[in-house]
């Protein structure tokens, strides 16, 4: 049941794929604000502002330096006088990213605005805000792109997470859509938003994910927000496991405190299809598979555990499917590296275990981390 299910949920895709294929890109030119919040990005700023100011649908770059204690402040200014007129450099004492966010929305003159991260590169050779753009021309308030991850510099750990990243976004999120009306997250490295509409609703720094609790107000108060798989970004991932656990703590804690806030949302259409599966799959995956394990590992000793946490069956599902982030990244190995994908499915698991059921029912959330940055080598 569940290979059909899976089986189906691709076949849909396909078919999504090439609908979205048929359609084109916007052709208003310069026509987008671009904000940027950057607290300690010195390493990889000046790659991702120049990916936005060389895009020729923007027409401004916002970038908020929230009170970096590196010389982010130092290589932002090189930046503007390089680019007068097309780079803003905004200073400002560090409020969080929700704060320096709402702070560069102030400079805005554009009626629509995209926001990303300062570890993220967009090539500008692409289309991928025109598409975002369409959606917008379309009637959508809010449209999110897809998170990819960007490979120049990165180690082991970030090519397992790049072989399934790509296709499982594309997946989840085209569901969340049909079914649920509305895809679960507009992602903080990748959104674009109608300037009127994100300055009446704005961010809050009440939760460490600002991103999903804005998506999720938009969604509550009526608003469009749609996603689009024609434009893909490439944030910068973390290279180390005790970094992976931190940011995936972030994720899943600050996703169990949104429902706390969002609780009306939860008996609503986005709530059954966009929300609530997640979690629910999640626990019933720690459930099914504790038995699974035991079971295996009783009958079988360490072999059948073994196989039994890393079936072949489902091994060469992730590994068909990471073909196609190999084909997109141009990198072969990541077929063989999505054979360690279930790392992720237990590194989620533990988190859930030991933290997120704890954030559902008590609404705090862990300080947030920022990992490690690396100089932006563009693929």
């Amino acid at each position: 049941m569940k290979t059909l299910l899976f089986l189906a949920m691709c076949a849909f895709i396909l078919v999504r794929i090439c609908v979205q294929a048929s359609r084109r890109p916007s052709t208003r030119l310069y026509s987008i604000d671009a904000i940027v919040p950057a607290y300690n990005e010195a390493p990889c700023l000046e790659r991702s502002l120049a990916s936005l100011l060389e895009n020729p649908y923007v027409a401004r770059v916002i970038c908020v330096n929230d009170g970096s204690t590196d010389n982010t402040a130092q290589v932002l200014d090189a930046l503007q006088a390089r680019w007068p007129g097309r780079l803003v450099a905004v200073h400002q004492a560090n409020t969080g990213k929700g704060g320096a966010l709402m702070h560069g929305l102030q400079h805005a003159t554009a009626e629509q605005v995209f926001l990303t991260d300062a570890d993220t590169h967009i090539d500008p050779r692409s289309h991928g805000l025109g598409y975002l753009l369409a959606e917008i021309e379309r009637g959508a308030d809010a449209v999110g792109g897809v998170p990819s991850s960007s490979l120049q510099g990165a180690g082991f750990l970030p090519h397992v997470r790049a072989s399934l990243k790509l296709p499982m976004i594309v997946i989840k999120r085209s569901f969340q859509q049909w079914l649920g009306g509305a895809p679960f997250i507009v992602s903080g490295s990748c959104g674009l938003f109608r300037t009127s509409v994100l300055r009446k609703v704005g961010f809050s720094d009440r939760t460490r994910v600002e991103d999903l609790d804005m998506s999720w107000s938009l969604v509550a108060q009526g608003y469009r927000v749609r996603q689009s798989i024609r434009c893909v970004v490439y944030p910068q991932e973390c290279n180390t496991l005790v970094e992976e656990w931190r940011r995936w703590r972030r994720w899943i804690v600050g996703y169990a405190v949104c429902m706390r806030l969002h609780r009306r949302l939860l008996l609503t259409r986005f709530g059954f299809f966009s929300i609530l599966p997640m979690m629910l799959l999640a626990l019933a995956g720690i459930m099914l598979s504790l038995q699974v394990w035991f079971g295996a590992a009783r009958l079988h000793g360490p072999g059948g555990l073994a196989l039994s946490v890393m079936p072949l069956f489902w091994t060469g599902i992730v590994m068909l499917l990471a073909v196609i982030s190999a084909i997109h990244h141009r990198r072969a190995w990541l077929v063989p590296a999505a054979a360690f994908s279930m790392l992720y499915v237990l590194l989620a698991y533990a988190i859930w275990l030991f933290h997120g059921l704890a954030g559902l029912f008590t609404g705090r959330e862990p300080v947030r981390d920022k990992p490690t940055r690396y100089p932006h080598v563009v693929e």
